[in-house]
């Protein structure tokens, strides 16, 4: 068994190279610490990038699609040339709709609104205090993913029934609402 020196000339058993008890190898350790610092860095890169991913795409409320048992109820909330293409489509295939909910609560008065997305204009509804069902065409059927639903006109405490809800106030103006519609679903 081989011996290390120790400072007053002793041996230390378990030493093979009398270099002390944890001998640290140039080439050896170098390349160990740089694997172990690299792994390390990949390991916290890979966090942060998913922590930016999550902050970049926020929790954005979900719109709910017509269910096929309600679609005749839902099509005189469209546009004329909406609720044509709505008819023609009875399975809901080509022409999914969504729908939301909308009243003023606390403003039995409400007001005047239409909504928004970026390829439909809803006709002008008067939202009060009592709930009302509006369709809505999704945006984007076949892929769905995060469309803007804006809601224009005067109706003062006006809130939306996504999930979860969203209150918009449009007194006067306009405000807007990121939303995740869903894809269209497969044909029955």
């Amino acid at each position: 068994m081989a011996m290390q020196e120790r400072d007053g000339g002793e041996q230390s058993p378990g030493s093979t190279d009398g270099l002390g008890a944890f001998p640290f190898r140039p080439g050896k350790d170098a390349s160990s610490i740089s694997a172990m610092l690299l792994a390390g860095v990949a390991i916290l890169g890979a966090f942060i990038g998913w922590f930016l991913t999550m902050r970049a795409e926020p929790d954005a409320p979900i719109i709910a699609l017509v269910p096929q048992e309600q679609i005749a109820d839902a099509i005189p909330t469209l546009t004329p040339d909406n609720q044509r293409i709505a008819q023609s489509d009875s399975r809901q295939c080509r022409y999914p709709v969504a729908f939301i909910t909308v009243s003023t609560p606390g403003n039995p008065a409400g007001g005047t609104v239409t909504f928004r997305t970026s390829k439909y204009r809803s006709p002008s509804f008067h939202v009060t205090d009592q709930p009302q069902r509006i369709a809505l065409p999704n945006p984007l059927p076949d892929s769905g993913g995060l469309d803007p639903l804006t809601a224009e006109g005067n109706a003062k405490g006006l809130l939306v029934s996504l999930y979860p809800t969203a209150r918009m106030e449009p007194a006067t103006g306009s405000t807007t609402v990121t939303v995740r519609w869903p894809a269209r679903p497969p044909c029955k």
